[in-house]
């Protein structure tokens, strides 16, 4: 164990290791993918977070070595944890100390249990989580798709789907509450958090839709843009959902293709989305519109004594 190492809470002058830190972490990941620096503030400055409290920094000798930041969803009781540590001060028991460092502040937010998402063949990773007392509970699945296959949108022949208006953010948090409820890991979105995120680099309100029967929403689709550190840019199907009294109709595939065909109208080539392996109803419906696996990430879990 590194008895040098300082754990210590982030300061505003981390900043620019932390945009390092971060894509360095995120490109382990089965999504991964580039953050730029203003990606990495909107997230510092998103609702419901306190950098200084919730973001842990590992230094030796004045060096940044390693991070862990708390993502609170205290609505289910759980702290969402992403931790990296440098590869030449790994096996050193940095990780371990951030995570005991932290485990007050999770306490503190209401969380009763820790997940970390990791890549299933970031087999070190899943070594020093198991060491630690995590156990892996679930496995989500990354499918990409060609977008050259997807062909112009057509009117909806179901239900109208038009973009996301200025107010309606409460009509879609309760939507998405509605569609995603019972889902393993999701923690319920309120009209603050979906205002914010609209607003954040990626997102624009002409990527979320609904589709409505006259003034009910039946349905809605989220896509934002992700690009690499290249500049290369890739769209992302961040959430999709029908009303339960809706499904069963074709509306959960119309509001993919549109989705899509929004994302190609951006010149966009690829698309590609997260689901939960045990939804077979979702994946089914992805690979019949040509997406295919290409990656799979474990969630790993252990309760806060």
């Amino acid at each position: 164990m590194s008895s040098d190492c300082i754990i210590r809470n982030y300061r505003p002058d981390d900043f620019e290791i932390l945009v390092q830190l971060k894509n360095e972490s995120i490109s382990l990941a089965a999504d991964g993918r580039y953050l730029s620096p203003q990606a990495v503030r909107d997230i510092l400055e998103r609702p419901n977070y306190i950098p200084e409290q919730d973001l842990f920094i590992a230094e030796i000798s004045g060096t940044v070595v390693g991070y862990l930041d708390i993502t609170n969803e205290a609505r289910i009781g759980r702290a969402v944890l992403e931790c990296l540590v440098l590869p030449e001060h790994r096996q050193q028991g940095i990780a371990r100390r951030l995570y005991y460092q932290a485990v007050p502040r999770m306490k503190a937010l209401g969380a009763q249990v820790a997940h970390v998402n990791m890549c299933e063949d970031n087999t070190l990773a899943r070594l020093v989580l198991e060491k630690m007392g995590f156990t892996s509970v679930r496995r989500f699945n990354e499918f990409s798709v060609n977008l050259d296959i997807i062909s112009e949108s057509k009117m909806s022949t179901i239900f109208p789907i038009r973009p996301l208006q200025a107010g309606e953010e409460t009509t879609l948090a309760k939507l998405q509450n509605l569609t995603y409820a019972g889902s393993w890991g999701y923690n319920p979105n309120t009209a603050e958090d979906i205002g914010y995120a609209i607003s954040t680099a990626g997102n624009a309100p002409e990527g979320v839709c609904l589709a409505l029967d006259k003034d009910r929403p039946a349905g809605y689709f989220w896509m934002r843009i992700e690009h690499d550190e290249q500049g290369k840019r890739r769209g992302r199907v961040s959430m999709l959902g029908v009303d339960p009294d809706y499904r069963g109709r074709g509306i959960g595939r119309e509001l993919l293709l549109a989705g899509l065909s929004y994302l190609k109208s951006k010149k966009l080539s690829v698309a590609q989305l997260t689901v939960d392996s045990e939804n077979l109803v979702a994946e089914s419906l992805y690979r019949s519109i040509g997406f295919k696996k290409i990656d799979s990430s474990l969630w790993y879990e252990k309760l806060l004594d």
